[in-house]
């Protein structure tokens, strides 16, 4: 309960106002993906045997900057059908892939395959786009350029930048207190609330108050006997609940009203209503996990995003 909590950084979390540009980038190792299989590949590439388009990716990993692509870090096929299919039986070994395809002597075009999604790791969320699919598509339209009007050593430099934009989707938190919190809360209240019940119970079984009754003594004393025991434990446990919560910084209790906390949790722990319909103190445990059993069900649905 006393981590730290984690967010999920995605650009969708987040508002962008003013974006950096992406210039340049090399294609990264496949090994530097959140989750990838060995042995795995840079990219996959697709050109039908032609010659020049296996000049322009021999360009492409010869240039890459920062670090040459070897060849056994690159796989080849015929057609994009075959790299449809080996995706599909080799998962997580390649980010993507590039298909080019030779029109004529002056036109040679491409395309990109992304093999990747949106994946979070460790509090961090990995972009497959600016990650992995720009680089390949700088490399490429570089090297063609290069390769199309001879130069080798042509300047080519392009910046990508994300689109400015609001938050998108609600943030996600992932937090020891929202993951164990509500059983933690729920289990804390139903403590006491069971003991409650139970000694209510056993009271009203053993006729205790009428016993007192024939004594002389009222039964305003019987109660409020109760209601001052049992109230100032209530409300001591509550009040520490709450400020303990305020101390380690959750924001359930940062968030949301002091008083509106409190009441709940010290309203939960009063069973004397229920013990009104209780007989027997046998009864009072199978009630209480009842009750138990009923809230964390409800708990549980609701957190779960049902209805």
């Amino acid at each position: 309960m006393l981590e730290l909590n984690r967010l999920t950084h995605s650009s969708e979390h987040v508002n962008i106002t003013d974006p950096k540009a992406l210039a340049s980038p090399p294609i990264p190792l496949c090994e530097d993906k959140f989750y990838a299989k060995l042995p795995c590949y840079d990219f996959v590439w697709s050109g039908n045997q032609s010659r020049r388009v296996s000049d322009i990716v021999s360009a492409i990993m010869a240039n890459n900057p920062g670090r040459p692509i070897p060849t056994n870090k690159v796989w080849f096929l015929l057609w994009p059908e075959e790299v449809d299919a080996w995706f599909t039986s080799h998962p997580l070994h390649a980010p993507g892939a590039l298909h080019f395809t030779e029109r004529n002597a002056t036109m040679i075009s491409y395309g990109v395959q992304t093999n990747s999604s949106s994946a979070p790791k460790r509090g961090q969320t990995e972009d497959p786009t600016f990650k992995f699919i720009v680089p390949l598509q700088i490399a490429a339209e570089r090297e063609i350029a290069r390769f199309l009007i001879g130069d080798p050593k042509f300047c080519w430099s392009f910046g990508f930048k994300e689109f400015a934009q609001p938050a998108v989707a609600k943030d996600v938190t992932i937090s020891p207190l929202n993951l164990m919190g509500p059983v933690f809360f729920l289990a804390f209240s139903m403590f006491s609330f069971a003991l409650q019940l139970g000694f209510l119970a056993t009271e009203k079984e053993l006729k205790l108050c009428q016993a007192m009754t024939v004594m002389g003594v009222y039964d305003t004393a019987y109660w409020l006997s109760w209601l001052i025991w049992d109230g100032i434990l209530t409300f001591v446990s509550s009040l520490f609940l709450v400020l303990f919560g305020m101390m380690f910084q959750f924001d359930f209790f940062l968030k949301n009203s002091f008083f509106v906390i409190f009441l709940l949790f010290l309203l939960f722990h009063l069973a004397f209503m229920l013990s009104s319909f209780i007989s027997k103190s046998s009864s009072a445990t199978t009630v209480g996990f009842l009750v138990f059993l009923i809230v964390f069900i409800t708990q549980t649905v609701a957190t779960g995003g049902f209805p």
